[in-house]
């Protein structure tokens, strides 16, 4: 049996173009998801009307030396500007991958559409030329073979012609946007967390299923480790783009592709900007929001290094809060309710000890004891300790705080409260040469950077509760 169902011979499964509506008919019973959202335009692709970058390419000096049949059929791989991607990226100045990433070779090269195929089978060629798409023993669409014999498995979306990362749309799909301000500590928290993706899912019994070549760039360009300089907070008009990860439940066996984005919290604020940036959290799954205690001044005044925005009340979470309501949830969701949960979570916690304003011996400060557990899962025992913790920190303590709960009570009805470091210390000034930055002194040891990914999780019913020991199942 194959994974969604028996198996049926590898081959050429497609000869002719998909039928029907932008090929939207599914394979009775193959388990295939029938259609999914791009992770960068969001619109909706059929399974089987991806479209795929050609592994062939001329110019038109190249096209100009045939003649005849052979120029008609190589019109298809032809080199020119592709609108629809130059289109969407010219929304997000300096954020084009192939710009940014030396892996990127192939966005230029032509694009092979269900069109194509048409053209193609339409066509009398005398030498019986014609596009083939592929599928896996899933029944998944994942390769064509150009009329020249070469193959490809890039595909990419028919609508903004960004690729698709590896058997994306072959799983159900979860978007977790994770928001905050500049310097709150998103990035260092992403990196942290994807650094070690695999012992992180597996405390929560589940496996990264195949390569992950997104996770491995992002935490290559933001390097956590003694000795390098740690990365500076995104830009606020630059998007980042998706790391998507293939996992699988242990428990059941199901697969999902989870998809995080990093979204600097000023692009929430900004009427402008949201209209860019909102797409990615109205279509969020769940959300992560980062929050750093230096943005509760009332609370406690850690001074703020000159980093920007981080006593502006203009960048406050509540503000954060309120804008994506107003983008979103005040029209997409019944009373002003939205049902998509939400991590608020308190990042570089180790500032809080020794404040007083917090016991030193807080759970926010202690790392998760999984030997206390029988089943892995989500540690709910622990994070009803750290849920209560935060929110009473917040809501008692703070004015700024009891605004933040109100709004989230209000909008966000399905949301915790969660603290992590992801440093567990205090980076140190560095210069070398022009280079200016911080850098950590000792490999950072983080802490409950998973609490609220993994809640979030059980929160999609994609993880059980973890069963401690001693307790009846």
């Amino acid at each position: 049996m194959g994974l969604f169902g028996p198996k049926k011979p590898k081959g050429d499964t497609i000869a002719n173009p998909p039928k029907g509506p932008q090929g939207s008919e599914d394979k009775a019973g193959s388990g295939i998801q029938e259609s999914f959202k791009c992770p960068y335009c969001f619109e909706k692709i059929f399974a089987r009307g991806v479209a795929f970058r050609s592994m062939t390419a001329y110019t038109q000096q190249d096209l100009d030396d045939f003649s005849g049949e052979e120029r008609e059929k190589k019109k298809l791989y032809v080199l020119s500007s592709d609108e629809l991607y130059e289109k969407f990226w010219n929304r997000y100045p300096g954020s084009k991958p192939e710009d940014n990433e030396r892996s990127r070779t192939y966005e230029r090269n032509p694009v092979i559409s269900q069109f194509d195929a048409r053209f193609i089978t339409n066509s009398k060629f005398t030498d019986g030329s014609r596009l083939i798409f592929k599928e896996d023993e899933d029944g998944f669409l994942n390769e064509v073979i150009d009329t020249e014999g070469n193959h490809s498995k890039i595909r990419i979306c028919p609508h903004c012609h960004n690729r698709l990362p590896f058997e994306f749309g072959k799983y159900p799909i979860k978007y977790i946007p994770v928001v905050g301000i500049t310097s709150s500590g998103k990035t260092v928290y992403l990196s942290q967390m994807l650094g070690k993706i695999k012992e992180v899912l597996a405390r929560a019994d589940m496996t990264v299923a195949g390569l992950c070549p997104e996770v491995d760039d992002f935490v290559k360009s933001h390097t956590i480790r003694k000795g390098h300089y740690l990365p500076g907070g995104n830009a606020t008009n630059v998007l980042t783009t998706p790391v998507p990860v293939n996992v699988k439940n242990n428990k059941d066996g199901k697969r999902y592709t989870l998809v995080f984005y990093d979204i600097a919290g000023e692009n929430c604020v900004d009427a402008g900007q949201m209209e860019k940036y909102g797409q990615f959290i109205r279509n969020a799954d769940g959300i992560i929001m980062i929050m750093d205690p230096r943005q509760f001044t009332d609370l406690v005044y850690l001074g703020n290094d000159d980093e920007d925005n981080m006593d502006d009340d203009t960048y406050s979470p509540d503000k954060v809060v309120a804008a994506m309501y107003t983008a979103f949830v005040s029209a997409d969701f019944a009373g002003g309710e939205s049902d998509i949960p939400l991590a608020a979570t308190l990042s570089k916690s180790d500032l809080l000890k020794g404040t007083g304003v917090i016991g030193d011996y807080s759970n926010m400060f202690q790392n998760i004891r999984y030997n206390d557990y029988e089943v892995w899962g989500f540690p709910y025992d622990d994070w009803i300790n750290i849920n209560t913790e935060v929110r009473m920190l917040l809501s008692k303590k703070s004015i700024k705080g009891k605004i933040l709960d109100n709004d989230l009570t209000q909008f966000f009805p399905n949301h915790a409260y969660f603290a992590f470091s992801a440093l567990n210390g205090t980076p140190v000034v560095a210069e070398d040469g022009n280079t200016k930055g911080y850098q950590m002194d000792v490999n950072p040891e983080a802490v409950r950077v998973e609490e609220p990914l993994f809640w979030v999780l059980y929160k999609l019913h994609i993880i059980d509760k973890a069963i401690k020991n001693n307790k009846k199942r």
